[in-house]
């Protein structure tokens, strides 16, 4: 009798208990933006409140949306005060427009940093205190105001995970508030609503997307259910993120992308990330960078240093990014895997240096103890180094 085959057995240590949780409703495709009113009157019959930035309302995003609520005699403000990389102030200014508002929904719209304002802004206004009092795991103590997100990049997932971060007020770190009260309750994907995303957002939303994929397929809570959908990201970004940074006007990618995105957020959100993004969340803190830049420069130095320690890991992750069969040897597939991240970061045209992205050389040890603070993703991570030894990286990372 034969045993079960080779990825089957690699695999059985994921079969042990896990949970998996996303959002209740997700509406996905082109053009399901007109859907919207209907999600709104599923959850509440009132008026709505916009969550958004002045960016999506010039571009007239904003219009398109309170103009498919109005076609339904549905009402809506736009607080438009959203900032990238949100600091816990402007959480709770969106908290205190929530209060005079009182709407029956809020919407966040945009990237990441709305989306993530918006849900824990609601949940601010329910339980009480400050935004900052609910960072951590589990802390929230009762939902939120309902919300729907609708992601205007493909990139961030906020709409299918209940992780919602924010920079500290000191700017030393990004935290998490992670909660199933983050959920929203509907998330819609329009992917026409990426269309006109600029090619370097689109490249870092992109790297964004790769990231989570990527990092959740070699997480210590990966599971084959994390898996599954972590692979099928990480193989549409790996054929549609050039295209989609190339052509803004390539449509299938566009759609592409949209996807890979809602992909790798369900396995963001069950297995958690890595290294990576602990301490891209540390330098976005302080350099006010864009997240997905921020995970860029970090991916390659992370993915080597596992490809090191840990190459039956890393030689797993080799099978989605393509890397051929005939190439047999942990070492050498965990190297192979590496080599197929470098030449897409390449392809993208991201930074790839701290000094680069106006990282100044003597934050590194600050950066470094950030990180480490970081208990839940660094003890999710497949290698875990001490705070000389992610110095050493982030020197690496800073000129080499």
């Amino acid at each position: 009798m034969t045993g079960p085959p080779p990825e089957i057995q690699r695999m059985a240590n994921l079969l042990d208990r896990w949970t998996y949780r996303t959002t209740p409703t997700v509406v996905y495709g082109r053009g399901c933006l007109d859907e919207l009113p209907d999600h709104v009157r599923r959850i509440a019959d009132g008026p709505a409140l916009i969550v958004t930035d002045k960016g999506l309302v010039e571009a007239g995003v904003v219009e398109r949306v309170t103009d498919e609520l109005a076609r339904a005699g549905i009402d809506a403000e736009v607080w438009d005060e959203a900032e990238p990389e949100p600091p816990t102030d402007s959480v709770d200014a969106c908290a205190q427009a929530i209060r005079q508002a009182n709407p029956a929904v809020v919407l966040g719209l945009g990237g990441g940093s709305a989306m993530d304002t918006s849900q824990i802004a609601a949940c601010v206004v329910t339980n009480g205190g400050k935004a900052e009092d609910w960072i951590g795991v589990e802390v929230v103590r009762k939902p939120g105001v309902p919300t729907i997100s609708i992601p205007t990049t493909a990139g961030t997932a906020s709409e299918v995970t209940g992780n919602a971060v924010m920079v500290l007020p000191d700017r030393s770190n990004k935290l998490t508030v992670v909660s199933p009260f983050i959920y929203p309750q509907t998330a819609l994907i329009d992917p026409a609503l990426t269309d006109s995303v600029p090619s370097h957002i689109t490249a870092a939303t992109g790297m964004d997307t790769f990231c989570h994929a990527a990092e959740s397929f070699i997480t210590r809570r990966a599971t084959q259910h994390t898996r599954q959908p972590a692979a099928d990201a990480l193989r549409r970004t790996l054929e549609f993120l050039p295209r989609a940074v190339a052509d803004g006007s390539d449509r299938e990618a566009r759609d592409q992308m949209s996807y890979a995105c809602l992909q790798a957020g369900y396995s963001l959100a069950n297995a958690g990330v890595i290294l990576v993004h602990g301490l891209a969340h540390a330098i976005g803190a302080r350099a006010r960078i864009p997240h997905g830049v921020a995970n860029t420069v970090c991916l390659l130095p992370v993915m080597r240093l596992a490809a090191e320690h840990n190459p039956a890991l890393m030689a797993e992750l080799a099978d989605p990014l393509g890397v051929p069969a005939d190439t047999a040897n942990a070492t050498d597939r965990a190297q192979a895997a590496v080599a197929v991240m470098e030449r897409l970061v390449d392809q993208v045209g991201l930074p790839t240096k701290l000094r680069d992205v106006g990282v100044e050389r003597c934050w590194l040890p600050d950066v470094a103890a950030a990180t480490l603070t970081n208990t839940r993703v660094v003890h999710n991570s497949p290698v875990q180094p001490n705070a000389a030894e992610l110095t050493r990286l982030l020197e690496g990372i800073f000129a080499d």
